[in-house]
């Protein structure tokens, strides 16, 4: 082979290297979906709060789905919505055993619309969720908070949810 063949073959190597690399989803957000964010918070400080003896499921949601069994600590957790219906409720149990009363467990509902999006050829599409209204008990929960009502793909709390806590103090 000549020295032309062997330039020709490295241009060839070098354009679909760049094709390959051109086609990286970096150019997408790291979320592909848009599932809102809540976040616990105590409402006296307005700082964050780690639950471990919670069990957060889905009302009448396909196969029971746990999305936070008891016995993990957690201090964030995603809502999932779905595309199909205009209203999602969450049970929150508490399964402290001062606390583990079903009397005492928590819904909230979000009623909302979804539109579908086609957010790049990088992303695809995904369905944004606008939230028109919100409901809760409040048992445990003090009080929630739509952060922002628009649900996008970008990953951000979007809900804030103040739990009654006892601390140390008390």
């Amino acid at each position: 082979m000549n020295i032309k063949h062997y330039l020709t073959l490295a241009a060839a190597a070098g354009l679909a290297s760049a094709a390959i690399t051109s086609c990286s989803n970096s150019g997408c957000t790291e979320n592909r979906s848009a599932v809102p964010l809540a976040a616990f918070l105590d409402p006296s400080t307005d700082k964050a709060i780690s639950l471990d003896s919670i069990s957060i499921s889905g009302v009448d949601q396909p196969n029971d789905s746990v999305l936070s069994p008891a016995g993990t600590a957690v201090s964030q957790v995603y809502l999932p919505m779905r595309p199909t219906h205009q209203s999602v409720s969450w049970c929150l149990s508490y399964k402290w055993k001062r606390l583990d009363f079903p009397e005492l467990n928590d819904t909230i509902t979000f009623d909302y619309t979804s539109t579908p999006f086609f957010a790049s050829e990088e992303c695809g599409a995904y369905y944004k969720y606008h939230i028109t209204e919100m409901s809760y008990t409040d048992h445990l929960i003090e009080r929630v908070e739509i952060v922002d009502s628009l649900i996008t793909n970008v990953d951000k709390v979007y809900v804030n949810i103040y739990f009654r806590v006892e601390t140390d103090e008390q």
